[in-house]
């Protein structure tokens, strides 16, 4: 069922998602929603950015065709829930085109973060403090802001925030989880990206090994498949400059991450779903209007969820002749203190940041 707002959720949860669009969850870990739910766990999914109006109002009706119709938007998202059987609520704040001018261009709305988006964070964080006393969630899931878009890097701050005040309650407190966004996981080295941006350490896994340069070619072939990133840059000169843009990204985030302090320790937990993938993909299918533009077809997203899936079991060592067509999600636990072997540095205690 759908909750009109937070004073209407009136009971508890296994599992609270919190989701910047309406179709976040279902591409980022809609797998392990239908594994949980055969198991009998409740879920609520919450999505942020709803509204169909904001702060801005001159908007290009090429940069306003991106969000699309959100009235249809929203009735799939309807019908997506009821296929993942979860309880669902809607938070009506609006994107990031509706919020600044800066995230008119695809340039802005993945690079730049506004000084006025910190008040969305703070406003954000306070409703999910309230939503978390209303449900008494065993998880507490939130994107982890791989790509690096405006609106779920604002969710993921707000992740912070709440994680923040959970830390010194008792173990009642909701384990927070951070899975990794789709699609822009499923492009080579992103999430490492991320990770290093983010100032965090991990335990476990492999490190991908090569250059800027050597990563920045992987993740451009992989881009390029995309519908949405071909027609945006579909000059060479475009072209060109995402390449660079990528490679700048990519030496610029392995910089960051030899010189910074440590921020959150996180630990990957892969979560297999190849029994369910056919009906997650059911469940994607159903947000119509985003996928065409986005993706292109359900099909080019399995197709890059069984790639990274691959990946996913190289560097986790349970790649194996048996399980040749092994399907993944992977998200991420944060640990209270720096744990005894991990990936990335010197352990320190989590700590709250100050603001980037």
């Amino acid at each position: 069922m759908r909750y009109a707002s937070i004073a209407a959720v009136d009971r508890s949860f296994d599992d609270v998602y919190i989701s910047p669009h309406l179709d976040d969850v279902a591409l980022s870990c809609g797998g392990r929603i239908l594994r949980e739910r055969a198991r009998g766990r409740s879920a609520l999914v919450v999505t942020v950015f709803t509204a169909e109006t904001g702060p801005c109002r001159e908007i290009p009706p090429h940069v306003r065709a991106r969000v699309g119709d959100m009235v249809e938007r929203r009735r799939e998202d309807e019908r997506a829930m009821a296929r993942l059987g979860v309880d669902f609520l809607w938070l009506d704040h609006p994107e990031a085109i509706f919020r600044d001018r800066a995230y008119h261009t695809l340039y802005g709305a993945f690079s730049r973060f506004v000084p006025t988006d910190w008040a969305v964070v703070t406003q954000l964080a306070r409703q999910i403090a309230e939503l978390v006393e209303r449900t008494r969630p065993r998880r507490l899931y939130w994107p982890l802001g791989v790509g690096e878009h405006a609106d779920h890097r604002v969710v993921f701050e707000a992740g912070m925030r709440i994680a923040e005040r959970l830390r010194d309650i008792s173990s009642s407190a909701p384990e927070v989880c951070f899975y990794e966004d789709a699609p822009y996981a499923l492009i080579p080295h992103v999430v490492e990206h991320r990770l290093q941006k983010v100032r965090a350490r991990w335990i476990g896994g492999e490190v991908a090994r090569g250059s800027a340069w050597t990563h920045a070619r992987h993740a451009y072939a992989t881009m390029m498949t995309l519908a949405s990133v071909r027609a945006e840059i579909g000059h060479w000169a475009w072209r060109v400059a995402a390449y660079g843009f990528l490679v700048f990204r990519f030496a610029g985030g392995s910089l960051r991450a030899w010189r910074a302090r440590t921020r959150l320790w996180l630990v990957p937990e892969l979560c297999e779903i190849g029994d369910v993938f056919s009906e997650k993909l059911e469940v994607i299918a159903t947000y119509r209007s985003q996928i065409a533009p986005v993706l292109g077809d359900v099909a080019s997203y399995a197709r890059l969820r069984r790639a990274y899936s691959q990946q996913l079991a190289v560097r986790a060592g349970s790649a194996s002749s048996e399980m040749p067509a092994a399907v993944f999600e992977r998200i991420w636990s944060l640990v209270r203190c720096a744990p005894a072997h991990s990936v990335g540095g010197e352990g320190v205690a989590f700590a709250m940041p100050s603001e980037p």
